[in-house]
């Protein structure tokens, strides 16, 4: 897709109601359909309209879409594979609009009798792992493990012993079967996927022991995921061509990768910015005094605490929230101030030392109350 965004791809503004993006999305999948459309390059633009149609059709995809940008939304990497490869990228059957695409084609009622099925893409995956939310602020990799079909080794895929097929003798390499019913009413003729060759058209010069003439087997590998800073609970990475295996001939589905952040505890994500608590003493709420506050990626960072800060005012810390796009988010810190429970004899003196100032101050015409009788006061409001 290049620098185009799904916005591009359905030719839409990103103001565009659902109406529009949905009319959009049926004129061009009437033009662009593989069965269709004779263009070049037809089948690849027809699954991007399909992908970005799933997105913007989805009003929690379509937010977090806008929010993140094209290229961080869709960022997942190819891996690293340990064992034979494949390529090719599958049909995105994760998104939605196979309704659509069944209203845009047949009136969204009945049917047509449809062309030779042809070689098939490989089916999508979809695996959910848990990251941490340090993970999600500022990206990770992962190495997980997939079971997934395969081109058989011994057979290239063909599912024959040989490595040839021959036309399939039910269907005369249509990939399709005439069926005749008859009925009350009268005989009915349909067309369905041959039952001898599944729709493919071809079946095995001689079957491969290996795979049983299906041409797949299933196997364990192990990918290296790379997960975007930024992502968020919900969000899905795809990883191109490692899904299931399609036809020989046919693309490899994608393997979906959804992401759940587990909550931390001692940090809260609020947008791009995460948020922390620092405790302090009602005397040091009152002369401010400086802190080291742990970030989100372990390191201290020094924060001064002004005099006179109230209770639950957020300290901003430029740049340590979560690192996305290259616009990393700030780092707010929550004051709580604590109120003491058991005081030495001392400390209660020096207390009732600082009462008895206040109170001479509100004599004299000054500010009414002071500051530890109105830490005292919103603490209890708090607390109600």
């Amino acid at each position: 897709m290049g620098a185009r965004n799904y916005y591009d791809i359905l030719n839409v503004s990103k103001n565009a109601t659902e109406q529009e993006i949905k009319k959009a999305y049926r004129t061009l999948t009437k033009k662009y359909h593989p069965d269709i459309s004779k263009e070049e390059g037809a089948e690849e633009k027809f699954k991007e309209i399909n992908e970005a149609y799933s997105v913007l059709s989805d009003k929690q995809k379509k937010a977090q879409y806008d929010q993140m940008g094209h290229e961080t939304f869709t960022n997942a990497s190819k891996g690293q594979y340990t064992g034979g490869g494949f390529g090719g990228a599958g049909f995105n059957s994760d998104f939605g609009g196979f309704g659509d695409i069944f209203d845009a084609f047949f009136g969204g009622a009945g049917g047509s009798r449809r062309g030779p099925r042809g070689p098939q893409a490989g089916a999508d995956l979809l695996m959910r792992i848990q990251i941490t939310l340090k993970d999600a602020a500022l990206g990770t990799s992962r190495d997980v493990d997939i079971m997934h079909t395969e081109p058989c080794p011994d057979c290239d895929g063909t599912g024959s012993k040989t490595k040839k097929t021959r036309i399939c003798p039910r269907c005369g390499g249509s990939g399709q079967e005439r069926r005749e019913n008859r009925t009350p009413f009268g005989n009915f003729v349909s067309m369905v996927t041959c039952s001898q060759c599944q729709g493919r058209g071809k079946i095995p010069e001689e079957r491969c022991n290996t795979c049983s003439g299906t041409g797949h087997s299933r196997v364990k590998r192990n990918i290296t995921v790379n997960i975007p800073a930024g992502i968020d609970t919900g969000m899905r990475l795809r990883m191109e061509g490692y899904g299931e295996a399609g036809d020989p001939g046919a693309p490899n589905g994608d393997l979906f990768i959804e992401v759940e952040v587990i909550p931390d505890e001692h940090f809260r994500r609020i947008g791009d910015n995460l948020e922390t608590n620092v405790v302090v003493s009602a005397a040091s709420a009152a002369v401010g005094f400086k802190v080291d506050i742990e970030t989100i990626d372990g390191r201290e960072v020094e924060l001064k605490i002004p005099a006179g800060v109230q209770h639950g005012t957020a300290l901003k810390i430029p740049g340590e929230g979560v690192k996305r796009r290259g616009r990393p988010g700030d780092l707010l810190v929550r004051v709580k101030i604590e109120i003491p429970k058991n005081l030495t004899d001392e400390e209660k003196e020096l207390y009732a030392r600082i009462i008895e100032i206040e109170s001479e101050k509100k004599a004299k015409g000054g500010k009414k109350g002071g500051f530890f009788q109105d830490v005292v006061g919103k603490m209890k409001d708090s607390i109600k």
